[in-house]
């Protein structure tokens, strides 16, 4: 830190958090406006624009995810975003651009700019429906994550462009879902501590996924459904910097139940089996059991709950490995105290098996968060996250403490 700068410690930002009666975390967490009779923004004819801004301060114990010596820092980040949406009597319309700015008070380098732009819209045409998407974000990836270097002295800029096209069709007693997506991933260089260049087009890549859903209705509000997803995943450079070839193609099919029980319980469950085939021989393939699941229930007016389960192969460039077999298990509360005031606690477990290696790693995370609307137009929210990583590869263990408070405008 530059002369004549003050550092904040932790105990300094937990009394800023006790002044302002509330406490934060992750940006996840906090960005979950509350329910209004009125939804906000200006109408102009059939858009609906609503431009906000967040600005956040956030303590994180341990920045890079290290085993020993963490580093801790502030990070102040300032989030504007416009969203745009138009309701016509057979076509709706989504528009959205926003952008966060980060600096760290210590760590300058790794101060970041992002952004994101969100163009969609769908077309009702009673038994059937198309839906488009096109989304650019301009993100990155932070020093400590698995795929980013440990010499690198700053984080990995990466653009991520995806365009979806869908549609919906009912016959016979039948509907049927289908989606195309393409997926453009592509990361920046990087400089390691010695001065050398890091060389990060290896995961420069082209993910392409085709889905196929039918469902049968058998009481109002549930459907079973059968589906197929294909997928490949193709890279830039092959072979890569280690020798391998990383391109793949896989199918996921499963069987699950869709409900809808009068807005008290919606849930959307499936169980099946997937597997990813590898170009490379010396990678193998993966096979196995795949699941998903969403559900949410309105305990009373004021308390819900809501838990997650996914069961999916993700990629990873980390040497040696061809994918991680991921379980990711999640649940969630929330209760209104007030019109004004919700609490909430989040937990969330990760189980990430490294293909063709020995590593495995486990993660917890644990939240409470709290959200207060001063009025129409502005919110407190604040949280406090602890996370963990156990993992029986050296100098992958962590624990890491985040305390968040923001304060959002939206007109």
């Amino acid at each position: 830190m530059g002369q004549g700068r003050r550092r904040i410690t932790p105990c300094g930002l937990v009394a800023l958090h006790m002044l302002c009666g509330a406490t934060t975390a992750t940006a996840q967490n906090i960005d979950r406006p509350n329910d209004t009779d009125d939804p906000k923004g200006l109408r102009i004819g059939r858009l609906l624009v609503t431009p906000s801004v967040r600005s956040s301060t956030r303590f994180d114990s341990n920045i890079f995810q290290e085993e020993n010596n963490p580093t801790s820092d502030v990070i102040t980040s300032l989030s504007p975003r416009l969203t745009v949406q138009g309701n016509w009597r057979v076509f709706a319309l989504h528009l959205a651009a926003g952008g966060e700015l980060g600096f760290y008070a210590d760590s300058g380098n790794d101060d970041y700019q992002d952004m994101n732009l969100q163009a969609g819209g769908s077309l009702d045409l009673g038994l059937s429906s198309l839906d488009a998407s096109l989304e650019y974000d301009r993100a990155h990836d932070p020093r400590g994550g698995n795929d980013v270097s440990s010499s690198a002295t700053e984080p990995v800029i990466y653009r991520d462009v995806t365009a979806r096209f869908g549609g919906r069709y009912a016959s016979n007693g039948l509907q049927y879902e289908s989606q195309i997506a393409l997926r453009r991933l592509e990361f920046d260089d990087s400089m390691a501590r010695n001065g050398s260049v890091i060389q990060n087009d290896d995961r420069d890549r082209l993910e392409m996924r085709e889905s196929l859903r039918v469902l049968v209705p058998f009481d109002p509000g549930r459907d079973a459904y059968g589906e197929v997803n294909f997928n490949q995943r193709q890279y830039d450079r092959v072979p890569d910097d280690t020798g391998r070839v990383r391109d793949s193609s896989g199918y996921q099919l499963l069987a699950g139940l869709r409900f809808d029980l009068t807005d008290l319980i919606t849930a959307d469950l499936a169980a099946g089996w997937m597997s990813q085939i590898y170009a490379d021989p010396a990678f193998g393939n993966i096979g196995d059991y795949t699941l998903r699941g969403d559900f949410d229930w309105a305990v009373t007016r004021l308390t819900t709950l809501d838990f997650t389960l996914a069961r999916a192969v993700r990629e990873t460039t980390v040497t040696g490995a061809s994918g991680i077999l991921a379980l990711d298990a999640g649940a969630g509360i929330s209760h209104e105290l007030r019109r004004w005031l919700q609490i909430g606690a989040t937990a969330h477990y990760s189980d990430e098996d490294f293909q063709q290696t020995t590593r495995r790693d486990e993660t917890t995370r644990l939240g409470v968060s709290l959200s207060y609307q001063l009025n129409r137009f502005a919110r407190i929210d604040g949280a406090i996250d602890y996370d963990q990583r156990v993992s029986n590869s050296d100098d992958h263990d962590y624990q890491r403490f985040q305390s968040q408070i923001s304060l959002k405008l939206e007109m």
